[in-house]
């Protein structure tokens, strides 16, 4: 008997088996178009969020290079007053003992600027263990207390929240009573929460803090509760030694920060004693066979001659070692110091030690260091496996630079000079943003992996600029985007071109797509809002007529009450609805449906407003988890785009990269170390889908019951896809009827043994695609579809 009919036979028998076991009938339309997709619904969003830039993406080695972020922040003392004038969020100054169990802490407090209350702490184990009364937190609305235990990413409210508000200029007096688990608070003498919190630290620390906020303390005062012991009764110096976030000490030396920079507000001033000193920083990654640029800008400070440092990089290797590079000398003037490294092969290493020092008894200004393996700036600037992992998902479209982080964010201070580029205006996301990639760089990276750019510009609101802020009291923000506009868009001879020519780039970018702000729901008012879409968008657009603008939709509920107005009354003035959506990991099964459903109630509004024309812009979506929960919400979602492919027309989930030291948002696509990185779930699948994009939607009846299924076709009709998600703890098996007959089809498939399953640094495919075996007969496609499945059926 022939081998090919045993084949065939076999084939027969097996997709009968599948057949008549099927649970789901399903027929492919492929006649039927229903929608087109567009491309762009594969699209990301990159934030400079906890490192996906700064100390990620970006290639410099060296982290706080122009140590704007450390822990003096804005405290002082004034006499017997503790003033913080730092608007940084989390700004903390804990002091006592840690052996405090139980006691009565009191002061007075008062909000001088910003746009919160007062944080007092109590019971502090450490930076990661705490417990904190928020008095005029969330936008200064509501008191709470809140707790950060050793296995939380952040503090989270324990106990009622009450409404409550912190005036601007008065003294409060406060009362906070420890007693075993409870906590009892004061304001002004009349007690506002009662607390009880088994999981609370037993004994700690105190301290004060602000978020976002300016603000006087005094009169502290910290005793027993029986009112004999007195644990504290003079106000704690703050005058104490900087520490400098991700650098330590070398040797015994002082440090002190100084406004005499390069750039920014800060320099460290290094003042060593009787042996060497400096200031090291560890973690780094040295590879054989790579030379390094190394580089900082030094000044002296004493009177004597120059004075000769050195770098260092040293290796924790059996053999040991120090090994210096080209020494130079300090002057009385900045002077920018660079060398190239070329480590010994046998000394290579991936936890180097870098290390300036200089002489004892000598005091020297140090400030924008820099350590960048020469090859990744000679193509650059990009760390190359983050470049390659961003490219391997190949998005046709990146919105930047956020998000929250681009509603106070000076695009001005991230073009030109590296060593000359302003930082964020304060901290945000772990980090104080150095600009080291600002504008050219993001458009230089778009270019090199085919993805559009777009870029949300800084719509000036209070909250995020003038109030935390003041000295952009004054900005006019609308010609501040049109400003950029012209920066990308114009030509060599204008105003902004010209000085874009000036930094290497003579040719317009011609950045077709602009965002008026980010999550503006709940900052402003629906009608603010309005007002500011009118006032940016015409203008926007005569400083460029073509380009496409989105305005900031709705990010949470009721969502009607946003969105709607801002169709209704601006539709005319803008091409996408910019709308938000995160959810639960567990909701990996019927979330989706639920955002499909608003969709549709989106689609029925803007067909009967002013502008019919208007698309959503799914600009962050995702499902917060970096287990296998959030693929299955991401092949579900995704699914949904193509359904809605008539309003949808771009999405793009958030977080697109972020390190693995991140304290919160563990929901990343590419999560990275300073080795290596490995993909989330939600990543490997939207990669499968995207390898398997149509542009077409066809029509598919039958019952899919709990499934999640969309089917696709090639632009010539001659492949096909079904997209399918099954969310349930069953295995099933599907029959595919096509019309015609079958070629050849294949199924990818991804699946786990878990919902909790997930990749790691050590494991980086513990989940991914596989091949899966399909029966084949005429024109149907049998397929069996594991529990918890995601995958991908090809037929030609």
């Amino acid at each position: 008997m022939p081998k090919s009919f045993l084949n065939a036979l076999l084939s027969f028998i097996l997709l009968s088996v599948v057949a008549s076991a099927a649970e789901i009938e399903l027929t492919l339309q492929p006649d039927k178009e229903l929608n087109r997709i567009d491309e762009k619904i594969y699209s990301q969003f990159l934030e400079h969020i906890y490192h996906s830039v700064n100390g990620g993406l970006w290639g410099d080695l060296v982290w706080n290079r122009s140590f704007e972020d450390n822990t003096q922040g804005g405290w002082a003392c004034n006499g017997n007053e503790i003033v913080q004038k730092s608007l940084d969020v989390d700004q903390r100054f804990v002091f006592g003992d840690p052996n405090w169990s139980d006691y009565e802490l009191t002061l007075e407090a008062r909000k001088t600027g910003g746009t919160e209350g007062f944080l007092v702490l109590y019971r502090v184990q450490n930076d990661k263990e705490f417990s904190w009364v928020n008095l005029g937190g969330w936008q200064n609305t509501k008191h709470a207390v809140e707790r950060r235990g050793a296995k939380q990413n952040r503090q989270s409210a324990v106990g009622p929240m009450v409404a409550g508000t912190i005036e601007t200029g008065k003294w409060y007096e406060i009362k906070i009573r420890c007693e075993g688990n409870n906590v009892k608070v004061s304001l002004d003498g009349k007690q506002i929460l009662d607390v009880t919190d088994p999981e609370a630290a037993k004994a700690g620390c105190v301290g004060i803090g602000t978020w976002a906020t300016q603000a006087e303390f005094r009169n502290i005062g910290v005793k027993s509760l029986d009112d004999k012991t007195v644990l504290l009764d003079k106000t704690p110096d703050v005058a104490r030694q900087i520490k400098l976030r991700h650098w330590e000490s070398s040797g015994a030396v002082d440090l002190a920060l100084s406004d005499d920079a390069v750039n920014g507000k800060s320099s460290v001033k290094i003042t060593t004693k009787d042996e060497p000193g400096g200031i090291q920083q560890k973690g780094f990654v040295i590879r054989d066979g790579e030379t390094y640029i190394v580089s900082c800008w030094m000044k002296k400070l004493d009177g004597k001659g120059e004075i000769p440092f050195h770098f260092h990089f040293q290796h924790d290797i059996p053999k040991g070692g120090l090994y210096g590079l080209n020494q130079g000398v300090l002057t009385n003037e900045w002077k920018q110091f660079q060398v190239e490294y070329k480590p010994v092969s046998e000394f290579g290493n991936d936890d180097a030690i870098f290390r300036i020092l200089i002489p004892a008894h000598s005091t020297a200004l140090v400030d924008q260091i820099s350590v960048m393996p020469k090859s990744w700036a000679a193509s650059g600037g990009f760390r190359p496996d983050l470049l390659n992992a961003i490219d391997g998902i190949k998005p046709k479209l990146i919105r930047w630079p956020g998000g929250c982080f681009a509603s106070a964010y000076r695009w001005k201070d991230g073009i030109g000079s590296q060593d000359k580029r302003g930082p964020y205006p304060f901290t945000i996301w772990d980090d104080r943003e150095v600009n080291s990639y600002g504008t050219d760089e993001f458009i230089a990276m778009c270019r090199r992996i085919g993805a559009e750019p777009m870029i949300v510009i800084n719509a000036g609101t209070p909250g995020w600029n003038a109030k935390r802020t003041p000295e952009c009291a004054d900005v006019d923000w609308v010609q501040e985007a049109c400003d950029w506009i012209e920066y990308c868009n114009g030509t060599a001879t204008s105003k902004w071109g010209k000085i874009r020519a000036e930094n290497g780039h003579p040719e317009p970018y011609n950045v077709k797509y602009w965002e008026i702000d980010n999550e503006t729901q709940g900052g402003v008012t629906v009608e603010e809002y309005i007002a500011i879409v009118k006032k940016f968008a015409p203008a926007m657009r005569k400083t460029d007529p073509s380009i496409k603008l989105a305005v900031a939709g709705s990010h949470f509920g009721p969502r009607e009450k946003w969105d709607f107005p801002i169709i209704d009354e601006a539709g005319n003035l803008f091409d996408y609805l910019s709308f938000h959506q995160y959810d639960n990991p567990d909701t990996f099964a019927d979330g989706p449906g639920k955002i499909e459903q608003y969709f549709r109630t989106l689609q029925a509004h803007i067909e009967k407003s002013p502008n019919k024309d208007v698309k959503i812009f799914d600009s962050e979506w995702n499902a917060q988890s970096t287990d296998w929960r959030t693929g299955l919400y991401c092949g579900g979602i995704l699914n949904v785009f193509e359904r809605c492919g008539n309003v949808v027309e771009i999405a793009a989930p958030a977080l697109f990269l972020r390190h693995d030291t991140a304290t919160d948002w563990d929901n990343a696509f590419v999560n990275f170390d300073n080795k290596s990185w490995y993909p989330a779930p939600n990543y490997v699948v939207m990669k499968l889908w995207r390898e398997h994009y149509a542009p077409i939607r066809i029509g598919l009846e039958g019952d899919a019951k709990k499934l999640n299924v969309v089917a696709t076709k090639s632009e010539d009709g001659k492949i096909l896809y079904v997209k399918a998600v099954n969310p349930t703890d069953k295995e099933c098996t599907v029959s595919l009827n096509v019309g015609k007959d079958v070629k050849q089809a294949s199924l990818r498939l991804v699946k786990a043994d878990s919902l909790r399953d997930r990749n790691t640094l050590d494991k980086p495919d513990a989940i991914k695609p596989e091949d899966r075996p399909v029966t084949i007969i005429g024109r149907t496609v049998g397929v069996v579809l594991p529990a918890y499945s995601a995958g991908v059926v090809t037929i030609q």
